[in-house]
Formats: structure tokens, C-alpha cells, sequence
């Protein structure tokens, strides 16, 4: 067998250099910088000013008060984004308050006016109720009247009810019989028979005037108060949509005020927010006080 003996490749120059010289050369510098480091001596700013003594490479080093500048400079614009930031925030915030306190205060004028609404309702059907009561009553007087009339004698019958008022008497008449009517008119005044056969005749009396003028009333103040209650209802999903996006704690503290002065809408608006907006806004109530949040949450709608 024949043996090769293999002779060791030469370094060239090149590599000579570089596995000889320069890299035992840098090992050997960053080991002294480490240990100069460890010494307590500033080895970054020596090597720095030795680099700025270098002609041209001054120029790609930059100055300690340079680089200090941009840093501050840097603190600054990211202090006054944060301040500008937080005032605009400020200003947000006071303008959803303002909103949210004149849609309280809007929808606590339509309130008072359903009320008010609500009361001329109410008292104008009652008012109808009694008239109509009380016409009823009247028409059987008259009923009851016109039928002693007519069990006596037609000469008796005139000269009572040519006594009457004309309309008095119209109301009588219009309880009798036609063939009634007219044997009791010709007993009577043939003038003042005549002006009671035209009232008669055109129907001028209508003892359902009154009633159906506070019927009609009635329609009117209904129907004005249904558009209210809808307005209302419109301006209370607004009142709740700020809510919605106002900050929690300002919106907690706003709900506790209209609680106590509306708790019926202060339900409504704390009904109407997400379910995620409801529980922070109990959440922070609850902070401060408890039994409020505890009454709020109970009387919620299951």
C-alpha cells in the first residue's frame, strides 16, 4: 500500500494577514476595552474622540450634544403629543356631557308637557263623562215632561208649554209624537207656535253639541300627545346613545344625578345601552355606592 504524504497548504498573503494579524489583533482590543470598562475608564468616548480627530470620519460621528438634542427634542414632541392628546380627550369628554345634559334637559321639558297632556285628557273626559251624565238626566226629565203633556188635553198642554222658553219648549215637543206635536201647536200663539215649528223644523238645538266639541277635543290633545310621547321616545335613545359612548366614570356619575332626580329615565337609559356598557356602568355605580347599583340592577327588566 502505497502511502500519500500530504503536504500542508501555505497561507497566502491575504490570509496570512488576516488569521495572523487582524484578528488577533481585534480579539486582543475587545478584550482590553472589557477589561479597561471594568477598570472604571470610558473607553466608548476615547474611541470617539479619537475617531472625530480623524479627518472625514469626524463627519460620520455624531456630537454627544447633537445626539443629546435630538433625544430631548424627541421627549418634547412626544410630551406635547400627549398633552395635546389628553386635551382634546378634556374637550371630548365636556362636549358629550354638555349633549348628554341638554337631551336630559329636552326630554324633561317633553315630560312635563305629556304630563300637562295628559291631565287636560283627563280632565276633559271626565268634564264629557259629567255632561254627558247630566244629560242624560235631563233629556229623561224631558221624556218624563212631555209625556204628562200628552195625557192632557191639547188646550191644557199649550198654555203650559207656551209658558216655556222657546227652546224649552222645542225639547218637549221633539219627546212627542208628530200628530202629538201638531194638536199642542195649534192650541198655542200662532207666533210663538211658529218660531217653535222652525226650530223644530231645522233642528238648531242638538243637545249633543257640547259632548261632541269635548269629544273632539279630546281627539286633538290625544293625538298631540302620541307625537310628544314619540319625540320623547326619540330624544331618550339619543340621551342613551351618549351614554353609550361617553367615558365610564363621567357616565356613572351623570346616571347617579339623573337617578335622582328621574329615576324612572335613568332605568330607561341604563335599559337601553349594550349589556357590556350596562355592566361598567354598574361596576363603577357599585364603587361609590353599592345599594344604588343593587337597586338599579333589581329593578332592571328581566
Amino acid at each position: 500500500m502505497e502511502e500519500e504524504i500530504q503536504e500542508e497548504r501555505e497561507y497566502n498573503r491575504l490570509e496570512w494577514l488576516l488569521y495572523i494579524i487582524v484578528i488577533p489583533a481585534l480579539f486582543a482590543s475587545l478584550l482590553a476595552g472589557i477589561l479597561a470598562s471594568l477598570l472604571g475608564y470610558n473607553v466608548v468616548g476615547s474611541v470617539k474622540d479619537w475617531l472625530n480627530s480623524i479627518p472625514y470620519v469626524e463627519k460620520l460621528i455624531p456630537d454627544d450634544a447633537t445626539t443629546s438634542q435630538t433625544v430631548a427634542d424627541n421627549k418634547a414632541e412626544s410630551k406635547e403629543s400627549k398633552e395635546s392628546k389628553a386635551a382634546q380627550a378634556n374637550e371630548d369628554a365636556t362636549k358629550t356631557k354638555q349633549a348628554a345634559a341638554q337631551l336630559q334637559k329636552e326630554v324633561s321639558q317633553k315630560e312635563s308637557t305629556i304630563a300637562a297632556l295628559q291631565k287636560q285628557i283627563d280632565d276633559l273626559k271626565r268634564t264629557t263623562e259629567e255632561k254627558r251624565l247630566k244629560e242624560e238626566e235631563r233629556q229623561k226629565q224631558f221624556q218624563d215632561l212631555a209625556k204628562v203633556y200628552s195625557s192632557m188635553s191639547a188646550k191644557n198642554a199649550a198654555a203650559i208649554v207656551g209658558n216655556l222658553s222657546k227652546e224649552e219648549a222645542v225639547v218637549v215637543l221633539s219627546k212627542m209624537k208628530t200628530d202629538e206635536q201638531a194638536q199642542l201647536l195649534a192650541k198655542m200663539d200662532p207666533k210663538k207656535a211658529a218660531d217653535i215649528s222652525i226650530l223644530l223644523k231645522d233642528n238648531q238645538i242638538s243637545k249633543d253639541d257640547d259632548i261632541a266639541a269635548l269629544q273632539q277635543r279630546v281627539q286633538i290633545l290625544t293625538k298631540a300627545l302620541s307625537e310628544t310621547r314619540e319625540t320623547n321616545r326619540i330624544d331618550a335613545e339619543k340621551l342613551s346613545n351618549s351614554f353609550q359612548s361617553m367615558n365610564t366614570g363621567d357616565a356613572s356619575k351623570i346616571l347617579i344625578s339623573l337617578y335622582k332626580i328621574n329615576a324612572e329615565r335613568a332605568l330607561s337609559v341604563l335599559g337601553q345601552v349594550s349589556d357590556s356598557k350596562r355592566g361598567e356602568l354598574l361596576g363603577e355605580i357599585s364603587k361609590t355606592n353599592p345599594e344604588l347599583a343593587a337597586r338599579l340592577t333589581n329593578a332592571l327588566p328581566r
